[in-house]
């Protein structure tokens, strides 16, 4: 009797624990959820970071073919400034959207 009481109060016990960070997502505004913070830190910055590197050296060996072709602003925005924006101008916690 007293271990069936005991493997009740654990079950219980493993539910709530596991339904609680569920229902403390849903009150807490998509911008400020820690779990998408700690992904957009240690997955998504150093990556952006790494973006950032090689999308600048991938824009210097462009220049000669875009500068004659008059596309360097467009291949700088693309190359440079896209992942500038992601990597350090964008709140923490939001990975998927991107400052304009």
């Amino acid at each position: 009797m007293i271990s069936h009481l005991k493997r009740v109060v654990a079950v219980v016990a493993i539910s709530v624990v596991t339904a609680m960070p569920a229902l403390a997502e849903e009150q807490m505004p998509a911008e400020r959820r820690g779990g998408d913070m700690a992904v957009d830190m240690v997955l998504a910055r150093p990556i952006g970071l790494l973006s950032v590197i090689g999308g600048s050296l991938l824009f210097v060996v462009s220049l000669p073919f875009t500068i004659p072709s008059g596309s360097m602003d467009a291949a700088a925005d693309e190359l440079v400034k896209k992942p500038i924006n992601y990597t350090f101008k964008r709140p923490l916690g939001q990975v998927g959207q991107s400052t304009p």
